[in-house]
């Protein structure tokens, strides 16, 4: 038990997704415009299981229709390897400004595609 932890990296809060930001949620046939935040991180969530989560900013309109910036995770699945190449391929991610696709409906039949803008 005299085992000191040696960095944040060691904590497990830093596996445990901030339940406060909310999640980017893209519906069947629409996309999102987004500028990606970060570089992606491996979480767990309660809903999404194990995850690799982006965070990204995006714009919403409030309650006074005015609109303004709202930070919200990403969540991709790590055997979603076709959408993480995607990601990789854009090398660099912090800063980026991608819109992102969604096609179907189903868990089994949903794919994402992502280009930058």
């Amino acid at each position: 038990m005299d085992k000191k932890q040696t960095s944040i990296e060691d904590d497990w809060r830093a596996e445990v997704s901030d339940s406060a930001k909310s999640t980017l949620k893209i519906l069947d046939g629409e996309s999102a415009e987004v500028l990606l935040m970060s570089e992606g991180e491996k979480r767990t969530h309660s809903d999404f299981g194990d995850s690799i989560v982006f965070v990204v900013n995006t714009k919403e309109f409030n309650e006074d229709k005015v609109e303004e910036i709202v930070s919200k995770n990403f969540y991709v699945n790590p055997q979603n390897f076709a959408l993480l190449k995607q990601f990789k391929e854009l090398g660099q991610l912090t800063g980026v400004a991608i819109r992102i696709s969604r096609t179907g409906s189903k868990k089994s039949d949903t794919r994402y595609t992502i280009e930058k803008i």
